[in-house]
Parts: C-alpha cells; sequence; structure tokens
C-alpha cells in the first residue's frame, strides 16, 4: 500500500505538468476545470467501490485495474514538445508537432523548431533565492495551506452534522462526503476557470482563499439555516470547499506556468510535497480533536499569509511556458519586453 501511495503521488506530479504542456495557453484554464471534473468523478468512484466493497484488497485490486488503461495512453500520447526542446532533441519535436498536426487535420508549417542549448544543470534551489524573489517559498506556503484545508474537510466530515435530526452517524458522513465532492464541479469552472479567464492566476487564487477565509469566519457562528443545516455545514462543506477547490486547480496552473520547462517537475513535486505536510497537520488536526474556533484562526490566519505572499509572485496569464530558468528571470524583473506586463493588446500581437 505504500508502494501504491508513491505511484500515485508520481502520477499526480506528472498530471499537471505533461498534459497542460499540450494545451495553448488560451485554453488551459478550460482544460484544468475538464481535469477537476474527472477529478471529483473519481472522488465519487471512490464513494460508489467503498459502497460496494467492504474488504480493502477488493478496492486496492479494482483500482488497479483501471490504472491499466494509462498504459494505452501513454503508448498513443507522445512526450511533451517543452521537454523535448529542452533537451535538445529538436527533432524529434517537430515529428511530434507534425504528427499532432495531422491528427487535428491542419497543415504544419515548414519551419525549424529550437531553442538556444541551455548551459549547465539548472536547479530547483534556485526559486529560493532572492535573485528569483523567493518564488518557491510563497509557492510552497500556498500548497501547504490548500493542502491542509482541503482534506481537513475530507476528515471532518462527521462533525459536520445536525443535533435536531436523528440521521445515524454513517449516512451522516455519506452526505456529507457527495456533498463536498459534488461542490468541486462548480468551483472547476467558475472559481478556476472563469474566473481566471477574467482576473488572471494571481488574483484569482487570491480571492478564492479570500472567499475561504470568509466562510470558515462564518462557520463560528451558531446558526441553523434550516432543519439539518447548521452555519458549519453550509459554510465548510460548501463555502469552504468551492473557494479552496477553486484555488488548488489555480494554484496547480499556476505553479506548471511558473516554472521552466528544466525543472517543471521537480518544482511541482516540491510543491506537492509541501500540500503533502499540510495533510499531514489536517491529520493531526483530526486526531487530537482541536476544536473547531483554534482550527478557524489556524487557517484564517494561513490563508492570509498566502495572500501577502502571492502579492510577490507574478501573475502568468501574459506570457506562455519558459524553458528555463533565464526566461523566468527576464519576466519578474522585467528585462525583456516579451516578459513584461503587456496590455491585453499588445501580448496578443506578440
Amino acid at each position: 500500500r505504500m508502494l501504491l501511495g508513491s505511484s500515485i503521488a508520481g502520477y499526480e506530479l506528472l498530471f499537471f505538468c505533461w498534459s497542460l504542456e499540450f494545451v495553448a495557453r488560451k485554453w488551459r484554464p478550460l482544460a484544468l476545470a475538464i481535469l477537476g471534473v474527472f477529478w471529483s468523478i473519481g472522488l465519487l468512484l471512490v464513494f460508489y467501490i467503498n459502497e460496494k466493497w467492504e474488504y480493502w484488497r477488493y478496492k486496492v485490486v479494482y483500482v488497479g485495474i483501471l490504472s491499466l488503461i494509462f498504459i494505452f495512453v501513454y503508448a498513443v500520447v507522445p512526450e511533451s514538445p517543452y521537454w523535448l526542446l529542452a533537451k535538445s532533441q529538436d527533432d524529434t519535436c517537430s515529428t511530434v508537432l507534425k504528427r499532432i498536426a495531422a491528427l487535428n487535420g491542419k497543415s504544419y508549417p515548414d519551419v525549424q523548431v529550437a531553442i538556444p542549448s541551455i548551459k549547465g544543470r539548472e536547479k530547483v534551489l534556485s526559486f529560493f533565492k532572492p535573485r528569483y524573489h523567493r518564488i518557491g517559498v510563497f509557492m510552497c506556503l500556498n500548497w501547504l495551506f490548500v493542502g491542509m484545508v482541503y482534506y481537513h474537510i475530507f476528515l471532518s466530515l462527521h462533525l459536520f452534522g445536525n443535533e435536531t435530526v436523528d440521521e445515524p452517524i454513517s449516512t451522516l458522513i455519506k452526505t456529507n462526503y457527495i456533498i463536498a465532492v459534488g461542490v468541486e464541479i462548480p468551483a472547476a469552472f467558475l472559481g478556476a476557470c472563469l474566473l481566471c479567464n477574467i482576473l488572471g492566476r494571481r488574483l484569482t487564487f487570491i480571492v478564492n482563499v479570500i472567499g475561504f477565509a470568509g466562510f470558515a469566519a462564518l462557520s463560528l457562528l451558531q446558526y441553523e439555516i434550516m432543519e439539518g443545516w447548521p452555519m458549519d455545514r453550509v459554510a465548510l462543506l460548501m463555502g469552504a470547499k468551492l473557494t479552496i477547490t477553486g484555488a488548488k486547480l489555480i494554484l496547480a496552473l499556476w505553479t506548471v506556468e511558473l516554472a521552466p520547462t528544466t525543472i517543471r517537475a521537480l518544482f511541482f513535486g516540491l510543491c506537492l510535497g509541501a500540500s503533502a505536510t499540510g495533510v499531514m497537520i489536517a491529520s493531526g488536526f483530526a486526531f487530537f480533536a482541536v476544536p473547531h474556533l483554534y482550527l478557524v484562526v489556524v487557517m484564517v490566519s494561513c490563508a492570509g499569509l498566502c495572500v501577502l505572499g502571492s502579492t510577490q509572485i507574478k501573475d502568468t496569464s501574459l506570457w506562455d511556458l519558459s524553458n528555463n530558468l533565464s526566461d523566468v528571470y527576464k519576466y519578474i524583473n522585467n528585462t525583456d519586453p516579451l516578459y513584461s506586463d503587456l496590455p491585453s493588446e499588445q501580448a496578443t500581437a506578440l
């Protein structure tokens, strides 16, 4: 089971990087929203599996069989052109692009695809240095916060109940689980895709985090909206879940676009490690039964830190995926017109 967990973590890492490298900048928010919807469908399938089989080995076998499908996916989907260019495999990159164009019924221009060779080995730790505005510190903080909050909601489903309706705890958890997962689908299109196209990556993330803080504060009110629906159940399972899911999706897109191809997978993996640390913190909260008031204070405080930290990170809405650290440096320091904060008309023309 430990090996399975490690495999899933590795797949989640490549899932976002590999997928989004095939999508043009204009369509990445929508592509991310679609990925988020299928993620939610997977969570609902987990609920069905748990209902159908109680023996854990059957569940593992079922999920393992489903994963065999991806063997055929890997045989069909080519390597990322961005990665091929970064590895100076220009001819292979052209072959892949021609194949993609042919499958889409498009003509491929007779041009040579290449980028300047990258000198030396680029290190992911560079993102933690002042030269790069310590982007790594702020992004890891964001991922720790998102991981902590996202999984705390799932670990606390038995607490979001009602005291007026005689409802078995098992039924309560099932209902809360379906609500929490169901909210993720509109969150993918509203909190991530729609807002991202209007506000950009950075501001969309900040809006979602501030929204979460507001709903978390509302959950402290001792008020029953309707029978069986106290304020904490509505505010956390619906409002907070909606905003934190939007924040998680847009953070994944922001991270992929911010890191250059040379270290994208490493940086994204580091961020997922910070998210896993947040999951461990959430598990500690659940294990020690930390009072709800203290949890809200901690989470709102972390949300404030994330908002402040995010203001120090450049938005990536107006630039494409970078190839190396030099491109990132030019962008965040405004030393190259191609990597500056340009008006939308100029950005489109470029």
